[in-house]
């Protein structure tokens, strides 16, 4: 137990690091572990809040998924859809997004997990690409029946 516990320290620790060549194996396998969790999960369906960063825009919608579908997307200020579609991903989108991303060359990705669903609170990417950085936040993921 102890040696599992000490693994799963080692690879939060390389998680945190901001070096690629530091982060690449220790962030592959805490990503890889976690979604391996999400994807066990009990439930197909669920509502969460995501908050987005892309393209010096932000967006804080509240979406339903059904399945990987997703079927209805309201901004958390106004209640109303978004006037600004940002293009709201679900958490399996989240993975892909960060999964693309370990162990490409001058790129940096963050990323923090929830242990009860293992799903990511937050995804943070950013690179030389023109359209800057991205970050995503999860949170009151809330499994649907």
């Amino acid at each position: 137990m102890r040696s599992i516990l000490l693994g799963l320290a080692l690879a939060g620790a390389l998680l945190a690091c901001r070096s690629v060549s530091d982060v690449s194996v220790g962030a592959q396998l805490s990503l890889d572990l976690h979604e391996a969790k999400w994807k066990q999960r009990t439930f197909t369906s669920y509502t969460c809040d995501l908050a987005q960063e892309r393209f010096g825009f932000r967006s804080n919608v509240h979406i339903t998924v059904h399945d990987t579908t997703i079927v209805s997307v309201i901004d958390n200020a106004t209640g109303l859809p978004p006037q600004v579609d940002l293009g709201s991903t679900t958490i399996d989108g989240l993975y892909a997004a960060a999964q693309s991303v370990v162990g490409s060359k001058y790129t940096t990705l963050e990323i923090e997990f929830n242990e009860q669903y293992s799903y990511p609170t937050l995804v943070s990417m950013s690179n030389n690409d023109p359209g800057g950085p991205y970050t995503a936040q999860v949170s009151n993921l809330s499994p649907l029946p």
